[in-house]
């Protein structure tokens, strides 16, 4: 039985000369920095993603890849209500995914919208009834200014559902 001690280059069998480097094990290269304009974006997303939700993000240079959650709340006094108020809340998450492609031109990937069942709230006054409207997007330093204001646009809505009621219809 033939057992192989150590890998030498086919082309040094052959006669060539190896390549540099090809016999020597692959080092890490250096990750380069993130430029600062991008690591500004990547902030400038979470300042607005936390007023109705949050954001994950990576940097996958030279873009930044952007997944966020919002979330559409009403409170409703009773799980009738809730019953009721769920087609209004689903058509309004519908209507918001819509303008996330359209104010975006369609750079924001069509969202995910998930409507829970009414929860009791902790003091036991009512319910509330919730929307999760879960989106992904990729952004360079030049590009994201029309995602920046589709999203900004869509949790200024979320917090306008939260703190007044309002649908937008």
């Amino acid at each position: 039985m033939w057992v192989q001690t150590s890998w030498k280059c086919p082309r040094e069998e052959w006669g060539f000369p190896a390549e540099p480097g090809h016999n020597e094990t692959m080092a890490q290269r250096p990750v380069p920095p993130p430029p600062t304009k991008l690591l500004a974006v990547q902030k400038d997303f979470q300042q607005i993603a936390a007023m109705a939700g949050f954001l994950n993000s990576s940097l996958d240079l030279p873009q930044l890849r952007l997944f966020f959650t919002l979330y559409g709340r009403i409170i409703i006094p009773d799980e009738a209500a809730g019953q009721v108020a769920t087609p209004r809340l689903q058509a309004w998450a519908e209507r918001l995914g819509v303008a996330l492609r359209e104010d975006s031109s369609s750079a924001i990937m069509p969202p995910q919208v998930t409507i829970a069942q009414p929860q009791p709230m902790s003091g036991g006054d009512g319910f509330f009834l919730v929307a999760t409207v879960t989106f992904n997007t990729k952004v360079t330093e030049n590009s994201y200014q029309r995602v920046r204001n589709a999203v900004l646009n869509a949790y200024q809505a979320a917090v306008a559902l939260r703190d007044k009621g309002q649908f937008g219809d």
